[in-house]
């Protein structure tokens, strides 16, 4: 049997849309043995819509690293335990794909590379911002290379004295419906802006400059259009930014919003995002996390 963590993500970070990813140390775990047939359990979140059924992310996760490596197989033995809240824009997907990309290389010693399974979970999962950062930690931009299928993939340094703050509220947004809201096409201003932006953004961590987030992070592609599913998302900001924040985004497509912030603020900032959901009569809770810096974790 082998045991993988794979972390939460968070991905665009404001202007960084389809991007920048952070991975988080707040976990998915994939317990897996190759057997005759397949076998699911699960505990912890959607435990009960998740267990016996074998066309689950994790699933097709395994059946692709075999079959791609020329190897038969029957079925599984697979155990989930989900820490990860599905309520969007956390990364749960993309962990349970890395979970079982890695699981299943791992059983087969390990055939395949960092890029390749990178490579095979963007053909999974979509999009790659949020199983780039659950593979190689950290803050992380990735770049679909134009010929071959590959990825550039750039670490990029966290500011090292600031906090993770997430905010979870009791709401669910499918990440199709908000792609859906947004356009087929963004105005010339709108695509200078968030390249600009994203520079900085950039530029802000390479030279540890936290200060410069709250301008960073600003964006006009995404962020204004999918609020319309997040009833109070700008006086969440507000709120973060009022108690001590350096950063806010939504994260992912949302509902969930991220806060970097300096660590005396997290309580503060976490008690404000939350009362500021409340105030549009949403329940929500905070969760304090780090970075995790070295992706998913073999046991």
């Amino acid at each position: 049997m082998v045991t993988v963590m794979a972390p939460a993500t968070s991905a665009n970070l404001g202007p960084g849309f389809d991007f920048l990813g952070l991975a988080l140390e707040l976990y998915n775990t994939v317990h897996f043995t190759p057997a005759d047939e397949w076998t699911v359990t699960a505990e912890g979140y959607g435990a009960a819509q998740l267990a016996g059924r074998t066309d689950l992310l994790v699933c097709q996760a395994i059946k692709r690293v075999y079959a791609e490596t020329g190897h038969p197989l029957s079925g599984g033995k697979v155990h989930l335990e989900n820490r990860i809240p599905e309520v969007g824009g956390l990364g749960s997907s993309a962990s349970a794909i890395v979970g079982g990309l890695v699981a299943a290389n791992y059983c087969l010693g390990e055939p395949l590379s960092k890029d390749q399974l990178l490579a095979l979970a963007t053909t999974l999962e979509g999009h790659p911002d949020n199983v780039a950062p659950a593979l190689f930690g950290g803050l992380v931009g990735v770049l679909p290379e134009p010929l071959g299928g590959g990825h550039t993939v750039l670490k990029i340094p966290f500011p090292k004295d600031l906090h993770v703050v997430l905010a979870v509220p009791h709401l669910r947004v499918a990440t199709k419906e908000a792609r859906q809201l947004l356009p087929a096409k963004v105005t010339m201003e709108e695509a200078i802006f968030n390249l600009a932006h994203t520079g900085v953004l950039v530029g802000a961590c390479f030279s540890n400059r936290p200060e410069l987030l709250r301008f960073a992070m600003r964006d006009k592609l995404h962020q204004d259009r999918r609020s319309v599913l997040i009833p109070g998302f700008h006086h969440v900001l507000e709120a973060a930014y009022r108690e001590g924040a350096m950063g806010v985004a939504l994260s992912g497509s949302g509902p969930s919003i991220i806060a970097f912030c300096p660590g005396e603020r997290r309580e503060a900032v976490g008690e404000g995002m939350v009362a500021a959901f409340a105030a549009h009569n949403i329940k929500a809770r905070w969760l304090p996390v780090a970075v995790n810096n070295e992706g998913y974790r073999v046991l």
